[in-house]
């Protein structure tokens, strides 16, 4: 092994740890939250209320954070201060019990923590490209890590309360900051060449309106985000509802991340036959009817087998939404773009859709949120095959430089 594949081993496995620390972090808390919510007396609106909150903050500060952020060569540093203080936003939050300040504690956590995903995604696809590896090679050890922690966090939680998962997510952010220290600086920021712009928000979203495919995925997050949002909200509250208990709650969330330690690295394999647009495609189909599935069949095992086959839909949808946006910018607008797929547009889309959907529970409970979400599904099918791509990638390079 010559000193350049070692050093790309070296980053390669170190990458891998970070998304086991990571998102394993927030399989401690992310099922729990809302339940944490509704254990203090907070109704769905208010529920919807401080999504809404985090969503603001995301959407404006996001795209900014990761397009200012990779232009500077501490851009490694500055993650890991973001890690640090997400951590302690998460379990500084565990310790709230008045709505007030709930808001105020969600809005500067998000604050610091808003960037971290997509900066931290587009790391992992420079890694994984120049180590020889696809995206879902490390990606798939995050749902390892979230397996571990959920499986830990259910009898944590039963035993000692909600602070456990808040404690858990801390104590794994402030590893994932440590593991960064030994992955090169490089990987994170954009060195900039003399004939390409600068990565900025306004460049970005005029690449986006004038790309035909990216401008069709846009509109399906818009959908998809708006109508499925009462589901993400309130899916373990049916659960609990159902009758399910916190470990039960907690081995449905395992179900999903069980499957996608194969299939996010089989991902990377199908992607290559087909391209990520057909499997993004495919990923969103799926889940259509897993939504109508469990609308019609409202019960805690159809649930959990939904949780299990969803685990190969998500690792499509995962590696396919990394790989399109990747396979159609230029390393140096990637990141900026991710951010506005992944946290901008969702952000829009939560501002209305998180209390709309905490209202529509209120009044006529979980079940039918599946409808909405089925229908949302669906119209994001048809954006995405209305604007499915005509040209090949490897034609691609040219479109872009046409289109500057």
């Amino acid at each position: 092994m010559n000193s350049k594949s070692k050093i790309n081993f070296n980053d390669l496995t170190f990458a891998r740890l970070y998304y086991f620390a990571f998102m394993g972090g927030w399989g401690f808390i992310l099922p729990f939250m809302n339940l944490f919510y509704i254990s203090l007396g907070l109704n769905g609106k208010q529920i919807g209320f401080i999504s809404s909150t985090s969503a603001i903050v995301g959407m404006v500060v996001s795209p900014l954070w990761v397009s200012e952020v990779k232009r500077r060569p501490q851009a490694r540093r500055i993650l890991q201060v973001a890690l640090i203080l997400g951590a302690i936003g998460y379990y500084i939050l565990g310790l709230q019990n008045y709505f007030p300040f709930i808001l105020l504690v969600v809005f500067l956590h998000s604050l610091a923590a808003s960037g971290i995903a997509p900066l931290a995604d587009s790391m992992a696809v420079t890694v994984a490209q120049e180590s020889g590896n696809g995206y879902g090679s490390v990606r798939a050890w995050g749902s390892l890590g979230w397996i571990v922690c959920l499986l830990s966090s259910g009898k944590l939680v039963a035993q000692f309360g909600f602070i456990a998962g808040f404690s858990g997510i801390c104590l794994m952010w402030l590893i994932a900051a440590g593991l960064i220290f030994f992955i090169k600086p490089h990987y994170f920021s954009s060195p900039q060449i003399s004939d390409q712009p600068k990565p900025n928000v306004r460049a970005a979203l005029q690449f986006i309106w004038q790309d035909k495919v990216l401008l069709g995925f846009a509109l399906a997050l818009v959908a998809i985000g708006f109508l499925n949002n009462g589901v993400l909200q309130f899916e373990n509250v049916f659960l609990a509802e159902l009758g399910a208990s916190k470990q039960i709650i907690s081995v449905a969330g395992v179900l999903s991340a069980v499957v996608e330690l194969p299939f996010m690295i089989y991902s990377d394999r199908i992607m290559r036959r087909v391209g990520p647009h057909r499997l993004l495609l495919l990923a969103v189909g799926i889940t259509l009817f897993q939504r109508l599935a469990v609308l019609i069949l409202p019960f805690i095992s159809t649930i959990m087998v939904i949780r299990f086959v969803g685990g190969v839909a998500f690792s499509f949808y995962t590696i396919s939404f990394i790989g399109l946006i990747s396979s159609r910018t230029q390393s140096t607008e990637t990141g900026t773009i991710l951010a506005l797929f992944s946290v901008t547009i969702a952000g829009l889309v939560n501002i209305i859709a998180a209390p709309v959907s905490g209202a529509i529970f209120d009044l006529i409970g979980a079940r039918w949120l599946y409808a909405l979400s089925a229908s949302g599904y669906l119209i994001g099918v048809l954006c995405l095959w209305w604007t499915r791509p005509t040209v090949p990638l490897e034609e691609r390079a040219q479109l872009i430089d046409t289109i500057r």
